[in-house]
């Protein structure tokens, strides 16, 4: 990267950083971990992902990128630098005095930039990396995408023809290293979603020595809070339908998020969301478990990630093969 590009992503002065960042992968607990830190008393964050640190990555980020009237608009550094800077700050704005700040992006892990750009901040960002049971969390967020509107298959056929959409996330052992290379070891911690289910009160007190924050102030029942379950249409060939047809509404949320940045609607068509609110009636989704995943489909993506992942346990210090493999 050019050095006068890569040196746009060095906050200015005037830039408010966070302490600290959740950076794990999609559906590996990083909502409820929020929801815990959300409710110390000295823990700021906001209640929605921000997506900076890696914002111009199309791979991740395909929803932020506008193509209208034969003209492309997307959150650009080179261009408008200070916008952005601003555009991240103001999230951290309404943090009081000396409390510690954080922000939560779960495709900070699996992005080819962020660690750098996270590191070379003169400020030193701690990092909570989120992992978990890499079959598990492909399959949970299979049915994330599908309720979002962004999947088109069912899971099988996700795998066998877009394999990167479900599958990628799950990929730990390159993005861990990548983050150990750019960040020293003392400003990384790894929140494995098992451990954490196993007990709970020894992970987040030593999640709350690792920020410096008193785990003793965690009002009671703080540790036990659990949010994002997940939402099952009632019927999936239907949604799956509806998906394929109204492709462009996927990510329609992020026209909201990202306004203040682009001269972007942040209201879809008409027409598209008239179908989709029909759709809502005719094919509602409920808060409930998916169905279990096919046990052919477990076994090959057990064998699968076991071979991808060979060696994770010993980059992190922690055995996760016995966790998410010998069951």
């Amino acid at each position: 990267m050019n050095e006068d590009i890569k040196g746009k992503w060095i906050a200015p002065s005037n830039a408010i950083l966070p302490d600290f960042i959740i950076c794990g992968a999609m559906k590996c607990g990083t909502t409820s971990l929020h929801a815990i830190l959300d409710q110390h008393p000295d823990v700021y964050i906001p209640k929605s992902e921000v997506h900076f640190f890696d914002i111009n990555n199309i791979y991740n980020h395909p929803d932020f990128f506008f193509y209208d009237k034969g003209v492309w608009q997307y959150p650009n550094m080179e261009v408008n630098r200070d916008a952005l800077w601003e555009w991240y700050s103001n999230f951290f704005r309404k943090a009081p005095k000396n409390s510690i700040i954080g922000e939560d992006s779960t495709n900070y892990l699996a992005s080819s930039e962020s660690a750098e750009r996270i590191a070379m901040q003169k400020k030193p960002i701690k990092a909570v990396v989120c992992l978990r049971n890499p079959t598990k969390r492909a399959y949970s967020h299979y049915w994330h995408m599908l309720a979002s509107g962004r999947s088109i298959y069912n899971f099988e056929d996700s795998i066998k023809y877009l394999p990167e959409t479900v599958l990628s996330k799950s990929m730990y052992y390159e993005q861990v290293d990548r983050y150990l290379n750019k960040l020293p070891r003392n400003q990384i911690f790894f929140f494995i979603l098992e451990e954490f289910l196993q007990d709970k009160e020894k992970v987040i007190k030593e999640l709350s020595y690792f920020l410096g924050i008193d785990y003793d102030s965690f009002p009671e029942g703080a540790i036990h809070a659990h949010t994002n379950k997940g939402v099952i249409p009632t019927s999936v060939n239907l949604q799956i339908l509806k998906n394929r047809m109204l492709r462009s509404l996927g990510g329609k949320h992020y026209r909201k998020h990202l306004s203040p940045l682009l001269e972007v609607d942040d209201r879809a068509p008409i027409a598209p969301r008239l179908l989709e609110k029909v759709h809502s009636v005719v094919n509602p989704q409920s808060v409930k478990a998916p169905p279990k995943m096919k046990e052919g489909t477990k076994i090959f993506l057990d064998d699968y990630f076991q071979r991808e992942l060979n060696g994770l346990g010993s980059l992190i210090g922690k055995n996760v093969e016995s966790l998410w493999f010998c069951s």
